[in-house]
């Protein structure tokens, strides 16, 4: 039997270990990512891989790209990449002092439930929504991803809808046999850009579009014209709170605009959702801390009013019982009573770190 190539082998293991990434690069030792810390695999485990070692297993990953690439002149490549019957895997190629470095995030084969990722019960309620406007924000490996695909498949095993989603690059596949269907679409080889991908979804008869990352002022507009002719519309921003959301998707428009945009956006946002991944008490892996906005009629009013921001954090404390809204802090508040995170860790995390502390007694 053909010995595996090695760079697959360093996947099934990364996989094996359960790490969400494998950081391979020329001339330092191949680290993964575990619980979100970084682990390094010793020298005598796995050589130190030199440049043509590293190309060797490029060259490897990018063998069934439709459209092959000169090695030598890559600055940055993203791809998918799939091992079968094993995982998929979010291939990024870059540059690093002139030579190469491979960065795999694990996509699991079968997408996670709401259970499995801990994800509270207003999750089941908002992929009831029929039309308007969801964003799913955070930092980069976040795990956002990972919710808005939990999301969308319980949509699609429940009820008989046609999703059309635009990816930079395809990550989780979705079953066939469910009530609805997704339509994957994936930059570059399927769509030329977010812009013509968000235009073509309007003519491709949706209930839902997922949107990939809103970007820009162009995206942001297409994006509210689908969630304002009935369509649900899933999106995802780099922020770190619901009201830092906001405030990243007002600056894409000059002052002139803005009102006009707050305008939309009370009408047609329904929630927003933003999760940090942090690390569970006595190593038990990672658990996600959510702040949850969900629009009702006095979040509507702060959204038209700037002035008036500062109030929904208090806002969706307030409707935690009733809309399943929370804040950051609150979370984090009942993470460090349940035992599930040290207080510690919460702390860092903490949006308001003097009244968290004050909360527990803290000075």
């Amino acid at each position: 039997m053909e010995k595996p190539a090695l760079i697959d082998e360093l996947l099934l293991v990364a996989g094996k270990n359960g790490a969400s990434d494998l950081i391979v690069r020329t001339g330092d030792r191949v680290r993964m990512r575990i619980n979100g810390d970084i682990v390094t695999v010793p020298a005598d485990k796995v050589t130190v891989p030199d440049r043509n070692k590293t190309i060797e297993m490029i060259r490897h990953l990018v063998r069934a790209l439709p459209t092959q690439t000169e090695i030598e002149t890559i600055r940055n490549l993203d791809f998918h990449y799939t091992l079968p019957g094993a995982a998929h895997f979010r291939i990024h190629v870059l540059r690093t002092h002139n030579d190469f470095g491979i960065v795999a995030r694990l996509i699991p084969v079968d997408i996670p439930d709401f259970a499995a990722l801990r994800l509270p019960p207003v999750f089941e309620e908002i992929t009831g929504y029929r039309n308007g406007l969801i964003l799913m924000a955070g930092a980069a490996g976040s795990g956002k991803s990972t919710s808005m695909a939990a999301m969308l498949n319980h949509m699609i095993r429940h009820r008989p809808v046609h999703a059309v989603s635009l990816e930079d690059p395809v990550e989780f596949r979705y079953n066939n046999s469910y009530r609805g269907t997704v339509s994957q679409r994936e930059l570059g080889s399927d769509v030329a850009s977010y812009k013509q991908g968000l235009s073509d979804a309007l003519r491709e008869t949706p209930d839902i579009i997922v949107a990939g990352e809103v970007r820009g002022r162009e995206e942001i507009q297409l994006a509210l014209q689908a969630a304002e002719t009935g369509h649900l519309v899933m999106s995802t921003v780099h922020a770190t709170t619901a009201i830092g959301t906001m405030q990243r998707i007002m600056s894409s428009f000059p002052h002139d605009e803005q009102a006009g945009i707050r305008e939309r956006l009370s009408e047609n946002l329904r929630a927003i959702i933003v999760q940090k991944l942090l690390p569970m008490k006595q190593g038990k892996g990672r658990i996600v801390a959510l702040e949850i906005m969900i629009r009702n009629s006095v979040i509507r009013h702060y959204i038209l009013d700037p002035d008036h921001w500062g109030d929904i954090v208090r806002a969706m404390e307030e409707g935690h019982s009733l809309y399943g809204s929370q804040s950051f802090d609150q979370h984090l508040r009942q993470l460090v009573e349940d035992d599930l995170v040290s207080y510690e860790q919460a702390l860092a995390h903490a949006v308001h770190r003097e009244d968290f502390a004050m909360h527990f007694g803290k000075s």
